[in-house]
């Protein structure tokens, strides 16, 4: 069967266990049309090639070394070296449901117009536990709703060559919301069309075992990150402002620190970062 989708797993700090699931996941697929490109941004330990020894014996696995720094540098990388169709992202501590590969390619076949799948997503903890009801994809996308934030969630699964066209995953912001907020704007920008998958096609984990985005860095870090994605979109002061209050309201609060220097004070204090708030699960 011709792979229609490479997964994309960029990897610098990593959980083994949780890493170990997430490579399964792909490995697993009902459907064989699928191929998978670990990006190396970095990932040290011996314990990073004896996770991956598994897989690589799969012929569709390859491991590739991220061209550039940083988890846009890494994705662009995987953009670059897939030979599919359609590429989707896959972090290194989530998961895939079995069927994920056989819902895209069925998607992709019957709407061959379509730019970019964006589905419904649970979540689950550190023991592959559900929490929560399932969070339902946007039927409806349009280029305004983006000023709200991330509105099209993992899983993503995108044209590979409209992806190249506007350059990939921009790689001069910081990482927070690149790759699922500022890249799928971006693309709508370009006049990519969306379609909402209701199938639930992708699983975060939620924990704190080991580095996230979301949580471990600082919240002040990730408001500058918001405002500039942004003022990269033309989006005023006003409703810059606006926007920020709102997250701080909500989703921000999954970060464990305030700022650098309240992160230095908790570090030296012993915090336990698994004491963290966590986003409440409908």
């Amino acid at each position: 069967m011709t792979a229609r989708v490479t997964a994309l797993i960029p990897v610098r700090a990593y959980h083994p266990v949780y890493l170990a699931r997430a490579l399964q996941s792909v490995v697993g697929q009902t459907s064989a049309a699928w191929r998978l490109l670990v990006i190396d941004d970095g990932a040290e330990g011996d314990a990073f090639h004896r996770v991956l020894a598994p897989v690589l014996s799969d012929e569709r696995v390859a491991l590739v070394r991220g061209e550039t720094p940083g988890i846009a540098g890494a994705l662009n990388t995987g953009i670059r070296h897939a030979t599919t169709d359609f590429a989707a992202f896959l972090l290194g501590d989530d998961m895939w449901p079995a069927d994920a590969v056989e819902v895209l390619t069925s998607y992709a076949g019957r709407f061959p117009e379509v730019d970019v799948f964006h589905s419904s997503r649970r979540f689950v903890d550190a023991q592959d536990r559900a929490l929560g009801e399932v969070f339902a994809a946007l039927p409806e996308v349009t280029l305004a709703d983006f000023v709200r934030g991330s509105v099209v969630k993992h899983l993503l699964c995108f044209r590979r060559e409209l992806a190249l066209a506007i350059g990939g995953v921009d790689e001069s912001l910081p990482p927070h919301g690149s790759d699922d907020w500022d890249f799928p704007w971006s693309l709508a920008e370009a006049g990519a069309r969306f379609m909402a998958v209701p199938e639930v096609v992708y699983v975060f984990r939620d924990h704190r075992d080991t580095f996230r985005l979301t949580t471990h860095v600082p919240r002040s870090v990730q408001v500058r990150a918001m405002r500039r994605i942004l003022r990269k979109h033309g989006v005023g002061w006003v409703q810059r402002e606006l926007r920020v209050a709102v997250a701080k309201r909500g989703y921000l609060r999954q970060s464990l620190y305030r700022s650098p220097l309240d992160r230095w004070l908790k570090e030296r204090r012993g915090f336990d970062a698994r004491s963290g708030w966590r986003e409440l699960q409908r």
